[in-house]
């Protein structure tokens, strides 16, 4: 090959080098970009998480119908709402310390709580109601917790006003002030009770719960002086439902070991009784029921001397959020594949009130 024309031979073979090192530069990279998954895709799915507390505050004042109220909604998140046990935390008195913590329907002694609160013969991990129990287990979800997912809170038992003076309610702690109800230098202030006769105000369990940041929150409140809990806790993303309004006292059934209002939110929910019976809670049989239908349902079968009440930001979120499908502004759906387990574990002795 002479000198003139090796050159030009000498261009096409780097030519057709540097075309085949471009072409498997390209086929690497999209094998590469093909096993790359989108961030949403890698996303877990979203998911509904639960945290149930009963303070009960002592013995004494730990009913028998705190534990029923809680075991029929455990019961039902589990069998109803397909939620796993793992997702749902329990903070009920005091845990599952062996020692006679509950006083059973109608005085008639105490008993420790029962740990197995769904019926399947296996203890369910319950922790003390106590006020650094409750900082932890919210301190650990808001590490668990994306922005995809949805966290429900029950809480029920004791609430209580307090009236006394600025100052030394200033030196309590676990108050806070209702400025509506102050008059002649006295203010009324309301806390809910934990175990062993803590206390948290409706400020402080606020910053304890807004550690976290879900995609919801849907709050429902059980205790006496429900509602002024209220404006502590609402927010953006937040349905809060209460038994009762800011200056008054929830009640219990008359005719079962409940309290009147959770125990027909509950029915409303799993759409029937704790007996299993069914009941017509699903106003626009969609065959789900909203916190919209939820809170309807328990205000018009309430038949006690209290106002419940429920607030929801953005307006319409409680006619969207439902344990099976929750449709935000993101169309989350999860979707319940568990059927009813018939039980009557909630009665633990069988009698009526």
């Amino acid at each position: 090959m002479d000198t003139c024309s090796f050159f030009p031979f000498l261009r096409t073979y780097y030519n057709v080098k540097t075309m085949r090192h471009l072409l498997l530069s390209a086929l690497l990279v999209s094998q590469v970009a093909s096993l790359a998954t989108p961030a949403d895709e890698m996303a877990a799915p979203p998911a509904i998480y639960a945290v149930i507390i009963s303070g009960g505050r002592s013995r004494m004042f730990n009913h028998e119908r705190y534990w029923n109220d809680c075991a029929f909604l455990y019961s039902t998140l589990r069998q109803e709402c397909d939620i796993p046990k793992e997702h749902i935390t329990l903070l009920m008195a005091d845990g599952d310390n062996p020692a006679n913590d509950m006083l059973r329907d109608g005085a008639a002694g105490f008993v420790s709580s029962p740990t197995d609160l769904d019926g399947d013969g296996r203890p369910d991990l319950t922790l003390a109601a106590t006020r650094q129990n409750v900082e932890d287990v919210f301190r650990r979800l808001s590490m668990t917790l994306t922005n995809n997912d949805h966290l429900f809170i029950f809480i029920t038992d004791h609430g209580e006003e307090t009236v006394e003076s600025s100052q030394k309610r200033g030196l309590r702690r676990g108050t806070v002030t209702m400025p509506q109800f102050t008059e002649q230098g006295l203010e009324r202030a309301v806390h809910l009770w934990l175990w062993g006769d803590e206390q948290i105000s409706p400020d402080e369990l606020a910053a304890t719960v807004g550690l976290c940041h879900p995609a919801t929150m849907n709050i429902l409140l059980g205790q006496c002086y429900a509602g002024a809990f209220v404006t502590a806790l609402e927010g953006k993303g937040r349905i809060i439902t209460t038994a009762c309004a800011a200056n008054q006292m929830s009640w219990s059934c008359k005719e079962r070991p409940y309290d009147e209002f959770v125990y027909h939110w509950t029915c409303a929910v799993a759409q029937h009784d704790e007996q299993g019976q069914p009941v017509g809670s699903d106003s626009d049989g969609d065959g789900r029921v909203s916190m919209a239908e939820a809170y309807d349902y328990a205000r018009q079968h309430d038949r006690r001397p209290e106002t419940p009440g429920i607030t929801a930001q953005p307006d319409g979120l409680a006619y969207r959020w439902t344990f099976s499908n929750i449709r935000t502004e993101s169309g989350i759906q999860r979707n319940s594949n568990l059927e009813y387990q018939s039980s009557t574990i909630y009665d633990l002795q069988g009698r009526k009130q």
